[in-house]
């Protein structure tokens, strides 16, 4: 326990120990848990501000070359792709490192946008062929 009062790296090994459990109980329940290592998880913090610096600066260039006007279309298409492409980066990283519950939100609102599409899907195609029915018995009510 004074080691990591003191700032020693939270190891399971060393958690194990500060609990007076194995290291092989702990490591156990880290993996049923999903605990996330903060080493990594520092590591794709890092990564996001290089990500964030490098999305600024590309952001930058297409200014520029917007304002001069110089800028030829496939080097305005490649940009804008780095762009993107640094973007959809970022988005990843957010995805991995919010905690679980961001993340299980995210899911469930992603779902109930699917499932709302798909709704309509379903409500559009019954429509679609009630229309079709309608004219090949060719129903008064429908015009033509």
């Amino acid at each position: 326990m004074r080691a990591l009062h003191e700032g020693a790296a939270p190891s399971l090994d060393l958690l194990a120990q500060a609990c007076g459990r194995s290291p092989a109980a702990m490591r156990k329940r880290a993996a049923s848990e999903g605990w996330r290592d903060a080493e990594a998880a520092m590591q794709l913090s890092n990564q996001e501000k290089r990500l964030r610096a490098l999305l600024d600066q590309q952001i930058g260039k297409a200014e520029a070359a917007g304002a001069d006007e110089a800028g030829s279309a496939s080097a305005d298409k490649a940009r804008m792709d780095a762009i993107a492409a640094v973007m959809r980066t970022l988005e990843k990283i957010g995805e991995i490192t919010r905690s679980d519950s961001g993340a299980k939100e995210n899911q469930t609102r992603r779902d109930e946008d699917v499932a709302a599409i798909l709704r309509r899907i379903d409500e559009r195609i019954v429509e679609l062929a009630i229309g079709y029915v309608r004219r090949l018995v060719g129903d008064p009510s429908e015009p033509g």
